[in-house]
């Protein structure tokens, strides 16, 4: 189980260094190479004027803002799918409010920026459940604020979707297998 010591530790130790900035010019179908070369599920997309990471388009944003919508990935360009503005935290914040945050935003992936404001890398809510020191990880003690998860009675709601559970160990399936499970371009075509 995530402890509290897990909760307060800093953003920093556990961050994702290895992230990839690509222009907003740049293709979907090139980005979409990227991160199946580099085995990411994401890249954040640098302004053309700037250089400096304005937004981010996930694996997600392919699939439902082009794929679905039948736009040709080697017509689209990543400024025109990216969720902008970029939302990030501090490296020097808690795993816990990380998780808050992404909570609050309904988003699955932060850039984690040092003191002087640069991107230093990436927090992603599988980056989080992957340093979780045990196997036996239930996500529902992570969500879910303390006054609720104490209540034995209260409905446990998914706070990514806001789907209704029974019970934690469900909430915590459907988060595993909805909102962190490998996606459409890893080859997952369950939901397809």
């Amino acid at each position: 189980m995530y402890t509290t010591s897990n909760l307060s530790q800093k953003v920093e130790s556990i961050a994702e260094r290895d992230y990839v900035t690509l222009p907003e010019d740049t293709l979907v179908a090139e980005a979409a190479k990227v991160m199946r070369n580099k085995d990411i599920s994401s890249v954040l997309v640098g302004s053309k004027n700037s250089n400096e990471a304005v937004g981010i388009v996930t694996e997600r944003d392919i699939l439902y803002r082009v794929v679905a919508e039948n736009k040709g990935p080697f017509k689209v360009i990543l400024k025109d799918i990216m969720s902008s503005p970029l939302i990030s935290i501090s490296e020097e914040e808690s795993v816990k409010d990380t998780v808050l945050l992404m909570r609050g935003k309904h988003i699955r992936r932060l850039a984690v920026k040092n003191g002087e404001g640069k991107i230093t890398g990436t927090i992603t809510l599988m980056s989080i459940v992957g340093n979780v020191p045990s196997n036996n990880v239930d996500l529902a003690d992570i969500e879910l604020p303390n006054d609720v998860a104490r209540r034995e009675a209260t409905k446990i709601i998914c706070p990514y979707c806001h789907s209704e559970f029974k019970d934690k160990a469900e909430m915590s399936k459907h988060i595993d297998r909805i909102h962190i499970g490998s996606g459409l371009l890893e080859g997952d075509m369950r939901r397809w």
